[in-house]
């Protein structure tokens, strides 16, 4: 059953007419026949977690197209939406990798600067603080 859900057989009959005014019936042999890909799970993921510039929305329009015209027969239809919904998931996950990144580069050079913005708030408080105990306990009662 797995081998119907990726090809289509076709067994479909077909008339001969005879020279002698007689029609013949073949039945052909079963010939796999590759159905075109969709992509709609792919384009799902990328909706939901790689929306880059709405990369994902437009892969899933392209791959529900895809799936309708498959379902309706329309081979050529459906391999150059199921093309144009690949080569848009392909983008959407590079420009989600990519963006990803970059938000982490950010997050993470702003927490550095942060930290060192601490760092120096609190030295600059330490001495402060060391010399007003310093000071206070210098001259203690005569």
């Amino acid at each position: 059953m797995e081998l119907e859900s990726a090809m289509d057989v076709n067994l479909r009959p077909y008339s001969v007419e005879m020279i002698g005014g007689d029609t013949i019936t073949i039945c052909p042999y079963p010939f796999v026949v590759e159905q075109p890909k969709d992509y709609v799970l792919w384009s799902l993921y990328n909706f939901s977690f790689m929306n880059a510039c709405c990369l994902g929305f437009a892969a899933l329009v392209y791959s529900i197209k895809a799936r309708d015209c498959k379902v309706a027969g329309n081979a050529e239809d459906a391999t150059r939406y199921g093309k144009r919904a690949k080569i848009l998931n392909i983008v959407a996950i590079v420009l989600g990798v990519l963006l990803f990144l970059l938000l982490c580069g950010l997050i993470a050079s702003v927490l550095i600067a942060l930290q060192e913005r601490v760092q120096k708030l609190f030295d600059e408080y330490k001495t402060n603080m060391g010399d007003v105990f310093g000071s206070g306990s210098g001259s203690g009662a005569s």
